[in-house]
């Protein structure tokens, strides 16, 4: 049975009908982007674009599908100038962090099994994947995640490894059989998840410089400090950070309106499928699921309506 159209979406008509302006179009997009030295201060993205980037920035591929990614948008001007005051190292990072409209903030799963039963259960629902790839996903992505072979602070006068007995059997099967024939690598969970989350960042930057806003992204900064003040559980790390706005000096510009109309139905639905040859597109998390406002756990006001409000008091 070909998937439910509720995760079947075009390759995109666009592409097919004038591949020369697509190609056109995006390697403007990539030759544009360059990191911002500083931003306009006191400038606000409008929320129809920030909501069109996050529905781009979703779209993300992630292994096993497990989308182990959480992005932070932090717009508040308290918690970016505490952010800038006690986090950030070096006088450009400060800065950038205080001026940008927001700064996005990758939170990385250390413990992805967690994920599994929730992408499992979605993907059987939404019927795209093949029935064989469905009976190994639980134990392919449990085996290859690397998880447990993270390396923990010395705590209890321990060792400080926290590598479980149940990776190194994995580690030694997959080293005795690789002579033989191709095996995985095994991977430290921190490798496996901040892979994934540098793939999400990359998609956000773009799907933002598509919008016409800067970007710069920044690694330097004291995460024990992030995770305390954006209230990030233990669970996740944070590989990274995007600071977004607009150009200092820049004029104002005038940004593209989406063709959505919000009001009425979703971005996922925005393009139906014309004929069954148009590949299909593996379902993702809710929106709430994975986007979060200024710390972790809050929910983003960029997508609370009438109608989800509704549904949580029904609830």
């Amino acid at each position: 049975m070909h998937p439910s159209s509720a995760f079947r979406r075009t390759q995109t008509a666009f592409t097919k009908a004038d591949p020369q302006t697509a190609l056109r179009a995006f390697r403007q997009i990539v030759k544009s982007r360059v990191s911002a030295r500083r931003f306009e201060p006191n400038v606000a993205v409008p929320d129809h674009v920030w909501r069109d980037v996050l529905r781009m920035t979703l779209r993300s591929p992630s292994g096993f599908n497990l989308q182990p990614t959480h992005l932070l948008l932090v717009r508040s001007p308290r918690l970016k100038s505490t952010l800038s005051r006690h986090v950030m190292l070096g006088f450009g990072n400060q800065y950038r962090t205080t001026d940008a409209s927001a700064v996005a903030i990758f939170c990385s799963d250390l413990e992805p099994s967690k994920r599994v039963d929730r992408v499992y259960d979605m993907e059987r629902k939404g019927g795209v994947r093949e029935d064989g790839y469905m009976a190994v996903l639980r134990v392919a992505a449990s085996f290859l995640t690397g998880e447990g072979s993270t390396h923990s602070p010395i705590m209890n006068g321990g060792s400080g490894s926290s590598t479980h007995f149940s990776t190194f059997l994995k580690q030694t099967f997959v080293s005795a059989l690789s002579p033989v024939q191709p095996m995985p690598t095994m991977e430290h969970v921190e490798s496996w998840s901040y892979k994934n989350a540098g793939i999400m960042a990359q998609m956000y930057t773009l799907a933002a410089t598509a919008h016409g806003l800067s970007t710069c992204m920044m690694e330097g900064y004291d995460s024990r400090r992030v995770k305390e003040i954006l209230q990030i559980p233990d669970r996740y790390g944070v590989p990274l950070m995007v600071a977004t706005g607009y150009d200092y000096g820049a004029p104002p510009m005038s940004h593209a309106n989406c063709s959505l109309d919000e009001d009425s139905k979703t971005w996922d639905d925005d393009v139906e499928l014309h004929s069954l040859d148009e590949k299909p597109v593996t379902p993702r998390l809710e929106m709430n699921e994975i986007f979060f406002g200024n710390t972790f756990g809050e929910p983003l006001d960029l997508f609370v309506n009438e109608a989800d409000r509704v549904k949580e008091n029904v609830v």
